[in-house]
């Protein structure tokens, strides 16, 4: 018998966030290392704290670790090169991740045992063993920002101003070479899915309503009740008559908060009185707003702590991370309370001063949708209604609904994913059976081989028995380099930016 189980020698953030998003089951090693062999399917060694006595044990019954380079260097007493990496176009399997923006040093261990994969990102294997080169940590707990220009087919891309590091693409890595060293011991992997039930991906809209008129914001509904949207409208508090006469209507539709002022503001007090502000604005109107998402996308420490002071049960902000799974954040030594639910940051608004044509915005978000469904990931997109060309988010519902997409709203995905989070799910394999140990209807699991994977609710699984679904083939899009070259209109793009923060000082 053997438990689907990760053994960590240190529970770092970074770690946490990383597994928690995965769904993997997982625990930090005692204090002893000592190690059952049923008891893991997996050990990461991120620490020196770590008796090699005991790993020689375990690599004689051929189980699999995952290693961080300086662990590795310093337990086996190898020099290591250091490379300072802003990003990497990877190789072989993993190019389907296409731009992963590091911005971090790398070290290289100098052992002529490990056999390198990737030239680009560096990621050295030896039989059941994998070691990264990087510290997890010091990437996935990043709160830097930078501005980043995002693919289209076409010359002018559109930008903002987002996380600095490719978190969720990261994440997506770290999985994979999970996954590779369960199937190296023909062993399955397996983690709680995604997404509700064994939806394919979920769809959700998000509605920013700063300098929105009420014709705008009522047009904006009608296609949104014309395709069974559920949307949810992140409100500016700053008319009144708005609140009453336009949203305090919208009973179809959640409600949360966006602003009262248009800022975000680097001292707590400031964030406290803005939300504050605008919590007793909408309280007015009997709106109780569960969510909060930031203007321009901002967040700092400060602002986190003035969500959870209030109580909020998730926000959304693409400075600290973007097309990604939800986290909880840590900062100042702790865990947040309020989810962290990433988006993917571009708007019609980025694309229309892009000068993109109405059709290419069309194609710009259907190429989106397709390629997160394609890999099991959430769609979850924004608009502000003022910026209008409603016609294209017509046909954006028109076609989520004919690919059965699970739509939710942000509050509806939040309280799901707590639901995820906080099962505790366990996973058993012994003579090619899987036991899955999972008390909910709502959370399915995903089982992968060498073969194929599926999504499934069930408690014992033959695994020979099940039917698969083929891996996509690794792809790459063509001349991905030159979204992170120089142009001169980011200078342009940073000082607009800078400028219409200033305006409301």
């Amino acid at each position: 018998m053997k438990n689907i189980k990760i053994g960590i020698v240190q529970l770092t953030p970074g770690w946490q966030i990383i597994l928690e998003q995965i769904g993997v089951n997982f625990r930090q090693l005692s204090k002893d290392n000592q190690i059952d062999p049923a008891e893991y399917s997996l050990l990461v060694i991120n620490s020196v704290e770590f008796n090699l006595d005991l790993l020689q044990e375990w690599f004689k019954i051929n189980g699999a670790v995952l290693w961080e380079s300086d662990a590795y260097c310093q337990l086996y007493n190898f020099p290591k090169n250091k490379k300072r990496i802003k990003y990497i176009i990877p190789k072989a399997k993993f190019r389907h991740l296409g731009i992963i923006d590091f911005y971090c040093d790398f070290h290289y261990p100098c052992d002529n045992s490990l056999y390198i994969e990737d030239r680009k990102l560096g990621i050295a294997q030896k039989e059941n063993m994998t070691c990264l080169p990087f510290k997890l940590d010091d990437l996935i707990l990043n709160t830097s920002v930078m501005r980043k220009r995002f693919y289209a087919n076409r010359t002018e891309l559109p930008s903002e101003q987002v996380s600095r590091v490719s978190k969720g693409k990261i994440r997506k890595l770290v999985q994979q070479i999970i996954e590779d060293l369960h199937h190296k011991q023909n062993l399955p992997f397996v983690h709680k899915w995604f997404f509700p039930r064994d939806a394919r991906s979920v769809f959700i809209l998000r509605v920013d309503t700063d300098f929105c008129s009420k014709d705008d914001a009522n047009e904006l509904l009608r296609i949104c009740k014309k395709h069974n949207i559920n949307g949810s409208w992140f409100l500016d508090t700053e008319s009144d008559i708005r609140l009453s006469d336009t949203y305090s209507k919208f009973t179809t539709q959640e409600l949360g908060l966006h602003c009262d002022v248009h800022l975000v503001f680097n001292e707590l007090e400031q964030n406290m009185d803005n939300l504050n502000s605008g919590l007793a604005k909408l309280q007015k109107h009997n709106i109780i707003p569960e969510g909060f998402v930031a203007p321009f996308g901002q967040w700092n420490s400060s602002l986190g702590q003035a969500l959870e002071d209030l109580d909020f049960n998730y926000s959304s902000e693409f400075a600290i991370d973007y097309d990604d799974l939800p986290f909880y954040p840590y900062f100042n030594n702790h865990f947040s309370r309020v989810l962290q639910i990433p988006i993917h940051p571009i708007s019609i608004g980025r694309l229309r001063r892009s000068h993109f044509s109405e059709n290419e915005m069309l194609q710009y978000y259907m190429d989106f949708v397709k390629e997160k469904s394609k890999f099991g990931e959430p769609v979850i997109i924004y608009h502000h209604p003022h910026h209008k060309h409603f016609d294209i988010f017509d046909k954006i519902f028109q076609f989520v609904n004919s690919e059965n997409f699970e739509n939710m709203s942000m509050k509806e995905f939040s309280k799901w994913w707590v639901e995820r989070y906080e099962l505790n799910a366990e996973f058993q394999y012994i003579n090619n059976k899987l036991s899955v140990k999972n008390e909910s209807e709502n959370v399915f699991v995903r089982i992968s081989t060498k073969d194929g994977y599926t999504i499934s609710q069930e408690k014992d699984i033959q695994i020979d028995r099940i039917n698969l679904k083929p891996y996509l083939k690794p792809f790459m899009k063509r001349d991905l380099n030159r979204i992170r070259k120089f142009h001169w209109r980011d200078l342009l793009y940073n000082y607009e930016s800078r400028k219409s923060k200033k305006v409301f000082k």
